[in-house]
């Protein structure tokens, strides 16, 4: 199908995205698996896991209850990863009643407690709304887990804790629900390790919005050598949205889905800190190729998330 010639009839559907659509009418035939991820040590549910099918187009994410549905090719296997846990790999025939996942061992950092004199705060990232250039979104499965990379600066001492994040969001659902991953640097430059060992679950409410995400409590202090602030789609009921598509000069019509929200990103001439995680590994964000749903002036730009953070002592 020729995607140049689609048009959304939503008119919500039409600002700048990046992603290309899913069409709900596709049928394939594949086993359906049910199961419920636990907690290899305590047994409790492990809720938002995302799941991946190896060389298919299949993914989802465990629900609040750790439960899952998954249409999955027989020999195939299925990744599972899990802030705080060791991301594990399954044959999909072997899956049954029940898939545990290990918790990662983490060291725990030495906590200096001063008394508080004085709130300071600082604020980084900041953009504005006029900065926007496309919307990321999830229009087809598997989707990526997109990431902008956060350099550490001396001055940031006077300020060292993570207080509030905010997020630029478009959401055509109430309340659709995504994940906050924050990772370390590897050797190699890349997202490697986490430097919080739990979900950070954003709320996006219908429409355009700043989405703020408060972690005042959660003592996340900024590494000196830097961060990578991720987010992570959930393939679940609620963030479903629904829309028709018509093809141009033609009455013949598709429906289409995509999981909310749709992130907001600022458009740059060069990669610099954008990161996106595919096929299993993590590498350095692609410019937009040209089309006609695109606006020119975003040709060929890199897409930065649109993500500020409040520091604070």
């Amino acid at each position: 199908m020729d995607f140049d010639k689609l048009k959304f009839n939503n008119k919500n559907m039409k600002k700048n995205l990046v992603y290309i659509f899913a069409l709900a009418n596709v049928s394939l035939v594949f086993s359906q698996k049910k199961a419920t991820i636990i907690n290899s040590d305590t047994g409790e549910k492990v809720p938002y896991v995302s799941i991946w099918v190896e060389n298919e187009n299949l993914q989802t994410t465990s629900n609040a209850d750790g439960a899952f549905e998954l249409n999955s090719a027989g020999s195939n296997r299925v990744l599972f990863s899990a802030v705080g846990f060791e991301d594990r790999k399954v044959v999909a025939d072997s899956i049954k009643d029940v898939v545990s996942l290990k918790p990662m061992a983490i060291s725990l950092r030495e906590v200096v407690i001063k008394s508080k004199r004085q709130t300071q705060e600082f604020s980084l990232g900041t953009f504005k709304r006029s900065d926007i250039g496309v919307y990321m979104g999830c229009g087809t499965i598997p989707c990526w887990i997109v990431a902008r990379y956060f350099e550490y600066n001396d001055s940031y001492a006077q300020t060292p804790f993570i207080s509030r994040i905010r997020v630029l969001t478009s959401s055509n659902v109430k309340d659709a629900k995504f994940n906050v991953r924050l990772y370390g640097v590897n050797e190699n430059g890349e997202p490697g390790g986490y430097i919080y060992d739990d979900n950070i679950i954003g709320i996006a409410k219908k429409g355009t919005k700043i989405t703020e995400i408060d972690v005042s409590d959660l003592g996340i202090q900024f590494p000196e050598t830097g961060f990578f602030l991720a987010l992570e789609w959930f393939i679940i009921e609620n963030n479903r949205y629904e829309f028709e598509i018509t093809v141009e000069d033609s009455k013949d019509k598709q429906n289409g889905f995509s999981y909310e929200p749709s992130f907001g990103t600022i458009p740059l001439d060069t990669r610099g800190d954008a990161w996106i995680y595919t096929r299993g590994k993590w590498m350095e964000a692609w410019s937009n190729i040209p089309n006609k749903m695109l606006n020119k002036q975003l040709h060929n730009k890199y897409n930065l998330l649109a993500v500020a953070l409040t520091l604070t002592n």
